[in-house]
Order: structure tokens, then C-alpha cells, then sequence
């Protein structure tokens, strides 16, 4: 296995893609904590978290909502292996995390009250199928939240990822999550490009 495939954001393999997970739990850190504080917490929800990499954003909402059981989902096998890990004391508990694909999701409809899906949508190769699989498992008024650190196409400076990338304008994802079926959708935008767009069931 390459480096270049390693470290591919997409679906990190091998020890490249522990040591890029292990950065990205760290490096996301700031849009989390922001992008997350604009959510509200209660306790006892279900919660899912979509292309859960290293499993930071699954630790931060099992502190965030108490007595809640978080599910993380990726299709990559070490983002899987990493999340459990970083979450192992809550595994059965609290938490569980499994393979899979966002575009047939493993959850029975109107399961989850909050769904997120950090720094992962670039990624999602067929959007509009995915946010339908999205709204098919958020409960009557759920909330689905996307949480981004780009939201103008353009050089970045990211290099080779850009290669798996698709960067998507704050109108673009609000008109995509209305076709996908939800409503009061909104986009608050951070500091440089970060953006966070929430959408109701």
C-alpha cells in the first residue's frame, strides 16, 4: 500500500491513515467544538454519526447528551478500528460503531434523533441519495447537521486530497437537504470557511 493510498481522506488504510485519523481528531477539534455548540443537548438521544473516522466527534456528543447511545458509521475499516478504539469504554454500552455505506445506511427508518456528519459530505459520491438515506433514518423532528471547514470551491492548499474531494457553496447544501425532504434548514457560517447547515425531519 502506498503512501499517496494511505492517506487518502476518503478511506484511510495502514499506518498512513491511523497517523492522518489521529490528525484529523485533533486538527477538527476547533469546528467541532463550534459547529457542535450550535446543536441542542438534551439527554437520552440517539444519535448517529456518519463517516466517523477517528470516532473524536462520537466522544464529544456522549459528553455533550448524557444517558445517550451514539452510533458511528464509516465505510473504511480503520476509521472503524480507530473509532472503537478511542470509544472503547462506552462499546456496548453507549456506543456502538459499524461498517457501512452512507448510501444504504444499516438502520431502520426514523431511528436517530440527531445525525451529524463532520468534515465527510466532500466525499459522498451520489449527495442526493445519500441525504435521502440521511432523512429515512432522522426521526420526525430530528435534526441532521453537516459541519464543514470548506465552503467555497477553489485552491485550499490541500494538495492531492483535493483529488477526492468535492467542496460544496452553503446554497448548494441547503438546496440539497430541501430536495432530500428536510425543512427549516439553515447555515451558520464560522470563522474563516467554516459552515455548519442543519436541517429538520
Amino acid at each position: 500500500m502506498n503512501d499517496k493510498l494511505e492517506q487518502n481522506p476518503a478511506r484511510p488504510e495502514g499506518e498512513g491513515g491511523e497517523e492522518m485519523l489521529n490528525r484529523m481528531n485533533s486538527s477538527h477539534k476547533p469546528l467541532r467544538d463550534w459547529g457542535l455548540s450550535l446543536l441542542e443537548w438534551k439527554p437520552g438521544l440517539r444519535i448517529l454519526d456518519i463517516g466517523c473516522g477517528g470516532g473524536a466527534t462520537i466522544a464529544d456528543m456522549l459528553e455533550l447528551s448524557r444517558d445517550s447511545f451514539v452510533d458511528g458509521v464509516d465505510y473504511a475499516e480503520k476509521s472503524v478500528e480507530m473509532s472503537r478504539k478511542m470509544n472503547e469504554k462506552h462499546l456496548g454500552k453507549r456506543c456502538r460503531i459499524v461498517q457501512g455505506d452512507v448510501q444504504a445506511l444499516p438502520y431502520e427508518d426514523e431511528t436517530f434523533d440527531l445525525i451529524t456528519a463532520v468534515e465527510t459530505v466532500y466525499f459522498w459520491p451520489d449527495m442526493v441519495n445519500a441525504l435521502k438515506e440521511v432523512h429515512r433514518v432522522t426521526k420526525e423532528g430530528g435534526i441532521f447537521a453537516i459541519l464543514s471547514e470548506a465552503c467555497e470551491p477553489g485552491d485550499h492548499s490541500w494538495g492531492e486530497i483535493q483529488e477526492h474531494m468535492t467542496i460544496y457553496r452553503p446554497q448548494e447544501l441547503i438546496e440539497m437537504l430541501e430536495k432530500a425532504g428536510f425543512h427549516d434548514v439553515k447555515a451558520y457560517r464560522g470563522e474563516g470557511e467554516y459552515l455548519t447547515v442543519t436541517g429538520k425531519k
